[in-house]
């Protein structure tokens, strides 16, 4: 990993080993950008993080690593229970533990269930297939059970499962986020999903109700996609694509029929 120690990360291998792990896994973004750089000459730009799903307990990982490493290499440790995640610093690199979950949703754009789970039970809950790739620190292996090492070469985005969009409409606007920036389009399949979903959109609820009958993914969440989306991406591209799709009614039915 470009930038990062190895001392950084021959200790929290050896620490997942100590704790009877059976993966400890890079995931997310940094997998998909350093297969970008790596493989087809992207430029490499860092991470603010190291995102790490545990199978067993980040808690037990972290207090192993603490023992391990002492408070000098290992400090701002901070636990939240509620998600079963821990985020620390470990020789000034920040790192994020994630105890591995598995999800389902009871209605479409409500909040998941969610309960422990496997790595790969964890790789499906997420919005396309280039970010369900993981890096396995315990065996070196590279997982990409859903095919998005050939996604990433074919610069195409492509949902996890039929039900994605229905499950969570704001994986659209990531959608046209990753799109933007990385110069990327939705495939066939996913093209489709997205048209199919927002003709039957939007369900029990409408623009201009009052926001609290709103499902949360139609309300806190759709609003901060757009605000990532406005704030830290090609907005005007990625607006683009939302519209091409034929997805602007996310947002404002009106937005979509409007040629300015």
């Amino acid at each position: 990993l470009p930038a990062v120690p190895s001392a950084l990360l021959d200790a929290l291998k050896a620490a997942a080993v100590e704790a009877g792990l059976p993966r400890l896994a890079l995931v997310g973004g940094v997998v998909r950008d350093l297969l970008l750089h790596q493989r087809h000459g992207r430029p490499w730009h860092g991470v603010p993080a190291l995102d790490w799903v545990v199978e067993g307990s980040a808690t037990h990982l972290s207090e192993v690593l603490l023992e391990r490493c002492g408070p000098a290499r290992v400090t701002r440790v901070q636990h939240h229970d509620q998600f079963a995640t821990v985020a620390l610093d470990l020789d000034g690199v920040p790192l994020d533990l994630a105890t591995a979950r598995q999800e389902h949703y009871p209605a479409p754009a409500q909040n998941p269930v969610v309960q422990p789970g496997s790595l790969a039970a964890d790789l499906v809950r997420r919005d396309l297939t280039i970010n369900a790739m993981a890096l396995d620190l315990i065996s070196g292996e590279l997982i990409d059970p859903h095919g998005g090492q050939s996604d990433l070469a074919a610069g195409r985005l492509q949902f996890l499962h039929p039900g994605s969009i229905s499950d969570d409409p704001t994986r659209v606007i990531r959608a046209a986020r990753y799109g933007a920036r990385l110069g990327m389009n939705l495939g066939f399949d996913a093209l489709k999903q997205v048209r199919e979903t927002v003709a039957a959109w939007p369900w029990a609820w409408q623009v201009g109700d009052a926001p609290e009958t709103a499902p949360p993914a139609l309300a806190s969440r759709l609003r901060m996609e757009l605000e990532r989306l406005l704030d830290h991406e090609p907005w005007p591209v990625a607006l683009d694509l939302l519209e091409a799709w034929q997805a602007m009614a996310l947002v404002d039915p009106g937005l979509q029929r409007d040629a300015e």
